[in-house]
């Protein structure tokens, strides 16, 4: 049984709930990393764990950027370039429709 291939709106999902995330640890608040993952969980039926790698992967982005990521959740080594890429895309898309709403 091979490894059911990830939909475009799961890793976009995990970008969502990352950027949740760190807007809470910049604010100081407290947050359990573990239940963002359970409700991914619910949302797609992948395992926790998936979605905690999947996590680390953005960090890989982010830190790959030179920009600040979650504690906790080290960059994972070894993320292949087209995750990598669709990561890096997923969250231009985001924070260019953030802007773009602050901006109008």
């Amino acid at each position: 049984m091979g490894r059911k291939k990830w939909t475009d709106e799961e890793p976009k999902a995990a970008v969502e709930v990352y950027r949740e995330m760190l807007s809470h640890q910049r604010s100081g608040e407290t947050f359990v990393k573990k239940r963002y993952y359970e409700s991914l969980r619910a949302r797609f039926g992948r395992t926790v764990a998936a979605y905690e790698y999947r996590m680390q992967n953005i960090s890989f982005v982010l830190a790959s950027q030179g920009r600040k990521w979650l504690t906790g959740l080290v960059p994972a080594k070894n993320v292949g370039v087209n995750v990598a890429t669709k990561l890096e895309n997923i969250l231009a898309e985001i924070e260019g429709s953030l802007l773009a709403e602050w901006r109008d």
